[in-house]
């Protein structure tokens, strides 16, 4: 009866400690689940790079990595009526950070994307123009500057598009552009937005354009969610030009395939070609 009262005990030691271990190992586990639940996280904070910015003559304020190496894509941005470059300016800076030249263009009133262009124009110009991959270019903007943005998709030096809220019922947007795309385009929309709502604004684009096409919807966001570091949409925008214009295939995964990126709780999520 001892001997087997020792057993018992030993056994039920030995069951506690492995128990133990096992509710150690799931609660790693579920602490690892929890920490890569967002794969939209990694691209909320800062790249490798630092950063500067400076003029790119008149037209043109440029946000880069101060050292630059080879093959930087570049991005051109449009800003919404009234805004800067500034106004947006710790989301370029953010952009920059992961090792893009982003040249936005100084006007507030981007809808035809001409100025966004003729930022092209202008670092083709540059000294430091053989840092610069031209072969990889996105063009984006908010609201005005998004309706520029995919006016500026018409030109076939740009690879990508990223138009954010983008104002689609004039102020320089012709409808036509819409039928005259020919890079990928992840096109951002606000629940809230009363100013260049989806309805009116993003879904015909989403229907009319023939290209592959990621459009998602945050859920909650006003107009006004990108001033300053883009909000929200900071790591949404910088995955899709990781994917488009570097060729990140962690990034490609988000918007690709299976699609990562399609099942957050905080958006809705439409896609074709992709």
């Amino acid at each position: 009866m001892k001997i087997h009262d020792r057993v018992t005990t030993r056994n039920i030691s030995t069951l506690l400690r492995a128990g133990a271990a096992l509710a150690g190992l799931l609660l790693s586990a579920a602490v690892l689940a929890g920490n890569g639940s967002d794969p939209l996280a990694p691209y909320e904070e800062d790249g490798p790079y630092t950063t500067t910015r400076h003029s790119g003559g008149l037209g043109c304020t440029i946000y880069r990595p101060r050292n630059l190496g080879s093959n930087h894509p570049l991005i051109v941005w449009g800003n919404g009526t009234g805004g800067t470059p500034t106004t947006y300016g710790s989301g370029l800076e953010h952009w920059a950070s992961w090792g893009f030249v982003v040249a936005a263009a100084n006007t507030s009133n981007a809808g035809s994307g001409d100025e966004m262009l003729d930022c092209i124009d202008y670092l083709q110009s540059s000294s430091y123009a053989g840092n610069i991959d031209f072969s990889k270019i996105g063009a984006s903007g908010h609201s005005q500057g998004g309706g520029g943005t995919i006016m500026a998709g018409r030109d076939a030096r740009i690879t990508a598009t990223a138009p954010v809220q983008p104002y689609i019922l004039g102020l320089g947007h012709q409808t036509s552009s819409q039928y005259q795309q020919h890079a990928p385009m992840l096109l951002l929309s606000g629940s809230l937005d009363t100013l260049a709502g989806p309805t009116l604004n993003q879904a015909p684009v989403f229907s009319r354009v023939d290209v592959p096409v990621f459009w998602a919807t945050l859920n909650g966001a006003s107009h006004f969610e990108p001033v300053g570091d883009f909000g929200d949409y900071k790591a949404m925008t910088t995955a899709w030009w990781l994917y488009q214009l570097s060729g990140d295939s962690d990034a490609a995964s988000l918007f690709t395939g299976a699609c990562s990126a399609c099942g957050l709780s905080d958006w809705d999520v439409e896609r074709k070609g992709l």
